[in-house]
């Protein structure tokens, strides 16, 4: 059974080695790497290549995001099954061999996915356990699922149904295609986090600003399909995720017009949220920046 693993990558010559060796360490000899490269301008393509001679390489022209290099490696993907790996993250021992046993213990499950760690910056390690709630289509629309771009393993059949990535979506777009799988697939995550997704810059806001626009008015209806209310929610939440970002980016305006956008959708989903009103107040008086420090806040727990 020959397993093609799918890794999108820009300017990651100082971390692919690790994602490469993960995949190797796997122990699995019918696998074959895909990269697709987005028109990296340091020497991603000479590490690979250096480190992994056998690697399919896949360059694009100019720079059009992990889509569309992820879409452009599937497009040589001959592998009966199909893994998806981030180029700045990795894979635990043992992952690939456990996604496969359950595939073929259950044919009637089209992807498996896992849980996973993140990574941080600071050191620190949040863990998030697979779960599997009852209905994934809805759970996909607040992301309270699985890491969609590095832990799943999904069947040939899958992509040979659903198609491409949305090449429209330079973020969202893993989120994006793990819905348009859950309608016509079952689901599954294991409940071991076999994956460690490091934590990366915030998305390029330009980026996430028109692709949350274009992510919310192609599921709206999506979204409707659970009520008025659900929908509401959901807009909202990615309204607050987009001003988390731009807060990041210190374009802190932009990222109040986002939340107010999120407020004014569901005021009452995040009763937390309506703190921004008085904070708003406070920052435009004496010039600080309690908003965007509230807003941008993650909690992170101990590797337990």
């Amino acid at each position: 059974m020959l397993i093609s693993v799918i890794i999108p990558t820009y300017n990651r010559a100082h971390c692919i080695g690790r994602a490469l060796a993960s995949a190797k360490e796997q122990g699995i000899s019918d696998l074959e790497i895909i990269i697709g490269d987005d028109a990296s301008t340091d020497d991603t393509v000479v590490v690979v290549k250096a480190l992994m001679p056998e690697a399919i390489v896949v360059c694009l022209p100019e720079n059009q995001g992990a889509s569309a290099a992820r879409n452009a490696a599937l497009k040589l993907a001959k592998g009966d099954l199909i893994a998806f790996l981030d180029s700045d993250d990795e894979w635990l021992p043992g992952k690939l061999e456990k996604q496969i046993a359950f595939l073929c213990e259950h044919p009637e499950v089209g992807l498996c996915g896992s849980g996973h760690i993140l990574g941080c910056k600071d050191g620190s390690r949040v863990e998030f356990p697979g779960k599997n709630p009852p209905g994934w289509r809805m759970s996909l629309h607040e992301a309270q699922s699985f890491h969609g771009a590095s832990t799943p393993l999904m069947r040939r059949e899958v992509l040979e149904k659903v198609g491409f990535q949305d090449e429209k979506l330079r973020v969202l777009e893993d989120w994006d295609w793990m819905l348009r799988i859950s309608r016509e697939f079952r689901i599954h995550v294991l409940p071991e986090m076999l994956t460690i997704i490091h934590e990366n810059n915030p998305s390029n806001p330009d980026h996430t600003m028109r692709s949350t626009e274009y992510f919310l008015c192609k599921h709206r209806e999506e979204f409707l399909h659970y009520g008025e209310a659900h929908a509401r929610r959901m807009i909202s939440q990615h309204y607050e995720n987009a001003a988390r970002n731009l807060y990041r980016h210190n374009r802190t305006g932009e990222g109040s017009r986002m939340l107010w956008k999120s407020v004014a959708s569901a005021p009452l989903r995040n009763p937390a949220s309506l703190v921004a009103f008085p904070l708003a107040g406070i920052d435009f008086v004496l010039g600080t920046k309690l908003l965007p420090k509230v807003v941008t806040r993650r909690n992170r727990l101990p590797l337990r």
